[in-house]
C-alpha cells in the first residue's frame, strides 16, 4: 500500500521520500515534517528526509564532498592483521575482501568510533543520573530565545529533544549507529569511499551526543544558558569575572580539585557546600571538561588549566582532594597525586589504578569532609631554591628530553642555568610545557623534570602571576544573534566572518590568546569552546590591564567574544551556523541535512580552528564540522591527524555549481578551498582561515571583506599576497580601496586582464581566454543573489530540468 501525504494541492509519497520507513514513528516524524517545509517549497524541491539517519541516507551530500576534496591520509600499512584470515597484504584484496589502499579510512573511521564511544559513555552515565533524579518526564527547554532548540539531533533524526525520555531516544540512535559503525570498522571490507561516508558519520552522531549532554546540564543542572535571557543582556553576559590561571587559588584554605569529563562530583560537592553554608570556607577548582562545567553552575570555581596539562596541576601541590573521573588525556593520577600528599577520589565509570570508583554524589560530599580534613597534617611540597639546585646538578645534559618532547624544548640549557641559581630559564620552560612527562620518562637520572619547573615558576612569581579572568561558558547562540550577523557579514561585508576556535589547548599557551585577539581587532566574531577558552583569557592589556573577555562584549556580533563553553559545549558551534542558514534560507532543520548544508556551505563565511591535542573526541568532531559543509583548520600538530579533505584550486572540473533555476553547471571560484587542513603555527592557521572564509554565492560586499582579509593575513605573516587572490576577483568594487590601484595593475601585469584607469575592462578565464566583464560574469561564478545548488535535487523544479547528464 503506498502512503501518501496531501500538503495544499501537493502529494507526497512517504516511500519516495525516507530510504526506509520503518515503523509508524518514522511515518509520523515524516507527515509532521512535510507539513512543516509547507506547499511552496514542496512544489519547488523534492524533498528527501533522512529520519534516524544511518551513514548511506546522506550519501546524497557526502558524495558530494568526497567528490570534491581528496582524501589525504598519514598513515599507511602494508598488511591487515584484523581478523583470523590474515595477515594479508600486496596490492590484491585480502581474503576478506578488503583493498589495502582503502585500509587507511577503515583507520579513519576507528579514529572517529573511538571519539564517539567516549563521548557517548559520558553522555550515558550524564543522562543515566537526570532521570534517576527527575524522571523521565522532565522537560527540556532552551529557553525563549531558542527557536530551534536541538539540531545536531533533529538534523540526524527528525525530531527535536522535548523531555528526557527524548533525549533516551535520541541517544538509543546513537548506540545503534555506533554498533553498525564498528562493525565496518573492525570487520568490513567496504570501499575506501564508504568507510569514510562512515567516519562523517560517526562524528555527526558525536555532536549529537555532545548536544545532549549540554541540553542535561542546562536543562537538568541549572548550567547557564543565554536562551533564557533576552538579547539585551547578551553584550554582558555572562559577566568576566571567573578567574583563570594557577595563582588564583587561596591555598590557605582547603582545596578540592576536579579533573576529568564527569562535573556530577563537583556539581554535588557545590550542592553540599550551599546546603551547609561552606562556599567561603573551601576553594573549587577545575582542570579540563569538568574545569569549563564548574563557572557555569558555581562562579566562585578557578579553572586552573587544560586537561592536557592537568598533571601540571596536581605537580603543584595546590589540592589537598583531586576527584578524578573519565579522563580525556589519559596519565596516572594517583602516582602524581602521592609525590604531593594529595588524596585521590575516584568517581564516574573509569575507575583509577588501584582504587574503587565512587558514585558520584558521595564524591562530592566525600571531597570537602576530606579536605577540610586533610590541610592541616598534609605535609609541605613546596620546593625550595637549595633542593631545586641540587637536583639540577644531577643533569648531564644528554638531552634525552629533547629528543622525546613535543615542543622540542631546549630542557638541559635551563637545567644548567638553575645548577648556578637562575632560575628564569627553566620558569620560561614552565611557560611552554605541554606536562606530557616524556622527558622524565626517558630520563637516565631519574630527575623530576617537571617538579623542578613547577618550582622554578613558583620561586621566579611565574606561577603567582598566572592569574587572568573570563567569562564562563554561555551555551547556544541565538536566532537574534544571527539575524543580526547576517546583516552584518552575509548582506554589509562589514565584516570577513565567524571564526570558532576549540579544541583542548597547546604550549605556549599565548597562541590562542593570540589568534583570536588579531581576529577582533579586525572586526570578526569570534567563538570559543573546549579547554582553548580559558588560554584565551590569558592576554593581558598592558595599558588597560585588561584580558580580552573584558574587552571585547559577550554578544555574537562583529568584534564579539563568546564562550559557549567546555567539551560538549563544542556541539553549540554547529547549531550556532545551522541557525545562520535558517535565518537566511527558511529550510526545515529536521532530517534535511542535503538542504540546510548545501546552502550554508556556498553562503556562509565560517570556520573552525581545533587547536591542541590531537585526540580522537576532537578527530570526530573535526570529522562531523566538515560533514556540516564546516571547514576546519587544525594545528598546531594537526599532521598527527589521521586523515584531510583538500581541495585542489588548479583542477577546475570539482569548482561548479548549478544555477537553481535553470539548471546550468557553471564553474565558480575554489572556495571553500579545504575543509579539514593541517598546519603548524598560529600564523599559518590564521592565513588559511581567513582564505577559508570565501564563498561562491557571497555578495558583494563580503566578497570584499573576505578578499582583503585574506590578503591582509598573508601579507602581514608571509610578506606577499596570496598566489590565487585573482581567483576571486569579479569587479573592481571587490578590491579594497586602499589597495586597489596595486591589486588592478597586478591583474593588468601578472594575470594578463586589461585595465582601463580604475575599472576593469575585460578579465582572462582560467582557460586563459580574455574576454568582456560582462562575459566573464556569465561564464565564471555565479550571479550575485541568484539560487544556486550543488544537488540537482535542489534545482527548482517549476521551472528547470535536472542536467542532462544527471
Amino acid at each position: 500500500m503506498v502512503e501518501k501525504v496531501r500538503v495544499g494541492e501537493v502529494e507526497i509519497d512517504l516511500e519516495e521520500v525516507v530510504p526506509e520507513l520503518r515503523g509508524s514513528e518514522i511515518r509520523d516524524i515524516a507527515r509532521d515534517i512535510l507539513i512543516d517545509m509547507g506547499e511552496r517549497r514542496l512544489k519547488q524541491w523534492k524533498p528527501r528526509l533522512n529520519i534516524y539517519a544511518h551513514a548511506g541516507d546522506i550519501a546524497e551530500w557526502d558524495n558530494i564532498l568526497l567528490n570534491r576534496y581528496c582524501m589525504v591520509y598519514t598513515t599507511g600499512t602494508s598488511t591487515c592483521n584484523d581478523c583470523m584470515q590474515g595477515p594479508c597484504g600486496g596490492k590484491n584484496a585480502g581474503l576478506c575482501g578488503l583493498r589495502m589502499s582503502d585500509y587507511p579510512a577503515k583507520s579513519s573511521l576507528r579514529e572517529a568510533c573511538k571519539g564517539l564511544s567516549r563521548q557517548l559513555a559520558a553522555t550515558d552515565e550524564l543522562f543515566g543520573f537526570a532521570i534517576r533524579l527527575f524522571g523521565p518526564d522532565r522537560r527540556i527547554d532552551m529557553g525563549s530565545s531558542i527557536t530551534y532548540p536541538t539540531m545536531n539531533t533533529s538534523m540526524l533524526t527528525g525530531f527535536y529533544i522535548s523531555n528526557l525520555h527524548d533525549a533516551g531516544r535520541a541517544l538509543s540512535y546513537a548506540h545503534s549507529q555506533l554498533s553498525e559503525l564498528l562493525l565496518s570498522a573492525y570487520f568490513g571490507n567496504e570501499s575506501g569511499r564508504l568507510l569514510e561516508e562512515k567516519a562523517l558519520h560517526a562524528g555527526a552522531l558525536t555532536l549529537l551526543v555532545m548536544e545532549i549532554a549540554e541540553v542535561l546540564k542546562m536543562c537538568c543542572f541549572d548550567f547557564l544558558n543565554a536562551g533564557e535571557h533576552a538579547a539585551t543582556e547578551y553584550s554582558d553576559f555572562p559577566p568576566a569575572e571567573i578567574e583563570a590561571g594557577m595563582g588564583t587559588v587561596d591555598t590557605t584554605k582547603p582545596v578540592v580539585l576536579f579533573i576529568g569529563n564527569n562535573f556530577l562530583p563537583a556539581w554535588f560537592a557545590v550542592k553540599y557546600l550551599r546546603e551547609t553554608q561552606q562556599e567561603d570556607k573551601i576553594e573549587i577548582c577545575g582542570v579540563g571538561a569538568v574545569g569549563h562545567d564548574l563557572p557555569r553552575f558555581y562562579n566562585r570555581a578557578k579553572v586552573l588549566t587544560s586537561g592536557v596539562k592537568a598533571r601540571k596541576a596536581i605537580r603543584a601541590g595546590i589540592a589537598d582532594v583531586i576527584v578524578v573521573s573519565d579522563l580525556c588525556h589519559e596519565f596516572d593520577v594517583f602516582e602524581d597525586a602521592e609525590r604531593t600528599d594529595t588524596v585521590v577520589i575516584a568517581a564516574g565509570y573509569t575507575p583509577a589504578r588501584g582504587m574503587r570508583v565512587i558514585d558520584p554524589e558521595k564524591a562530592g560530599e566525600l571531597a570537602v569532609k576530606l579536605a577540610m580534613e586533610h590541610k592541616p597534617k598534609r605535609k609541605n611540597c613546596v620546593v625550595r631554591a637549595e633542593d631545586l639546585e641540587q637536583e639540577a646538578v644531577r643533569c648531564t645534559r644528554c638531552d634525552s628530553c629533547f629528543s622525546v618532547c613535543p615542543e622540542r624544548i631546549a630542557i638541559s640549557g635551563a637545567m644548567a642555568q638553575a645548577v648556578q641559581g637562575d632560575f628564569k630559564p627553566l620558569a620560561e620552560v614552565y611557560d611552554n610545557c605541554l606536562f606530557c612527562a616524556r622527558c622524565e620518562h626517558v630520563c637516565p637520572e631519574g630527575i623530576r623534570i617537571l617538579d623542578l619547573m613547577i618550582g622554578a615558576a613558583s620561586l621566579t612569581g611565574r606561577l603567582n602571576e598566572d592569574r587572568y579572568l573570563m567569562r564562563a561558558g554561555r551555551g547556544p547562540m541565538s536566532e537574534l544573534e544571527w539575524r543580526d550577523l547576517t546583516f552584518g557579514i552575509i548582506l554589509g561585508g562589514n565584516g570577513p566572518g565567524m571564526v570558532n576556535i576549540i579544541g583542548c589547548g597547546s604550549a605556549p599557551e599565548h597562541e590562542v590568546a593570540d589568534m583570536a585577539r588579531y581576529f577582533l581587532e579586525r572586526n570578526y566574531l569570534v567563538c570559543v569552546s573546549g579547554c582553548v577558552a580559558a588560554e584565551v583569557a590569558k592576554y593581558m592589556n598592558k595599558d588597560e590591564h585588561k584580558c580580552l573577555f573584558e574587552q571585547y562584549i559577550a554578544a555574537g556580533v562583529l568584534k564579539g567574544l563568546v564562550n559557549f563553553g567546555g567539551c560538549s559545549a563544542i556541539s553549540h558551534v554547529a547549531t550556532a551556523i545551522y541557525r545562520g542558514a535558517l535565518v537566511g534560507s527558511g529550510y526545515t532543520p529536521k532530517a534535511n541535512w542535503t538542504q540546510v548544508v548545501d546552502y550554508l556551505y556556498a553562503r556562509l563565511p565560517v570556520v573552525v580552528i581545533l587547536w591542541g591535542a590531537e585526540t580522537e573526541d576532537m578527530y570526530a568532531v573535526a570529522s562531523g564540522l566538515t560533514r556540516a559543509g564546516i571547514p576546519v583548520v587544525v594545528g598546531p600538530s594537526g599532521f598527527r591527524f589521521v586523515r584531510f579533505m583538500l581541495g585542489d584550486k588548479y583542477n577546475r572540473e570539482q569548482w561548479w555549481m548549478y544555477d537553481g533555476i535553470t539548471g546550468e553547471k557553471k564553474e565558480v571560484e575554489p572556495c571553500p578551498l579545504h575543509m579539514l587542513i593541517p598546519v603548524e603555527t598560529k600564523e599559518e592557521a590564521i592565513a588559511m582561515s581567513a582564505k577559508l572564509l570565501h564563498r561562491p554565492l557571497a555578495l558583494r560586499d563580503p566578497r570584499l571583506a573576505s578578499l582583503e582579509a585574506a590578503n591582509e593575513s598573508h601579507i602581514e605573516f608571509f610578506g606577499e599576497y596570496p598566489d590565487d587572490w585573482h581567483l576571486y576577483v569579479r569587479s573592481e568594487q571587490e578590491l579594497h580601496v586602499m589597495r586597489r590601484m596595486e591589486l588592478l595593475r597586478k591583474l593588468e601585469q601578472e594575470h594578463g586582464w586589461e585595465i582601463d584607469g580604475i575599472r576593469i575592462k575585460r578579465a582572462r578565464l582560467r582557460s586563459g581566454e580574455q574576454v568582456d566583464m560582462e562575459e566573464y560574469s556569465k561564464r565564471y561564478g555565479i550571479q550575485l543573489g541568484r539560487y544556486s545548488t550543488l544537488v540537482p535535487r535542489l534545482i527548482t523544479r517549476n521551472y528547470g530540468a535536472l542536467p542532462p547528464h544527471e
